[in-house]
């Protein structure tokens, strides 16, 4: 084979190389759209079920049962809280189920740094308490959250305060409704960084 032929040669499997590249890569950031865009659609089909009946959706009530059958085998206090939440959202009480789905994330956030020394080395050089906000704080910090994850999780985690100290408390429909769904999502975020392996298969019900 002649050195211009061999050149030519390689070219060409080098530009056949850079194209299947390009290929998996365009195809690989498809499949992510498109399981982004199918939790956005399940997300909105929860928010929808909720404006239609803001005390309790088929929807939601099927994302929580799924949840208590998951988590039954993986820590039974959580099943039991969603047992209970549940239960709230049955007879309206939507803003004491908030409160309980917040208790899980706190449960899981404690059980995932009550013995992390980064996390105790973190807290004692900002003075800050072993608690929720600080919590969520510290996971920020680790970029296990976004920012705006963080945002909403404090949203509903001064649902629970509010509740714990306000008789009666009631919030209008749309703040239920965006409670929930928050509550639910932190719930399998936290839990995929708490149980990286039991959980890899929980995920927002079909």
């Amino acid at each position: 084979m002649k050195k211009s032929e061999l050149i030519v040669g390689l070219g060409v499997i080098a530009v056949i190389a850079i194209m299947v590249a390009v290929y998996f890569n365009i195809e690989n950031k498809k499949q992510k759209n498109k399981i982004a865009e199918l939790e956005d659609d399940k997300l909105k089909l929860i928010l929808e079920s909720l404006n239609r009946n803001p005390d309790l959706s088929e929807e939601v009530r099927h994302q929580i049962e799924k949840l208590i059958e998951q988590f039954s085998s993986i820590d039974s206090k959580i099943s039991n809280e969603l047992v209970q939440a549940l239960q709230l959202l049955q007879i309206g009480q939507t803003e004491n189920a908030i409160e309980d789905l917040v208790k899980i994330i706190e449960h899981l956030l404690t059980k995932h740094y009550k013995t992390d020394s980064n996390c105790a080395k973190w807290l004692k050089e900002q003075k800050k308490k072993f608690d929720l906000h600080n919590l969520l704080s510290f996971c920020k910090t680790e970029n296990k959250i976004t920012d705006i994850e963080f945002q909403f999780f404090i949203a509903i985690k001064t649902i629970r305060n509010k509740e714990d100290h306000t008789l009666d408390l009631k919030l209008d429909s749309y703040l239920n409704a965006s409670g929930i769904i928050t509550a639910i999502g932190g719930i399998f975020k936290i839990s995929s960084i708490v149980y990286p392996t039991k959980t890899q298969k929980l995920e927002i019900a079909n």
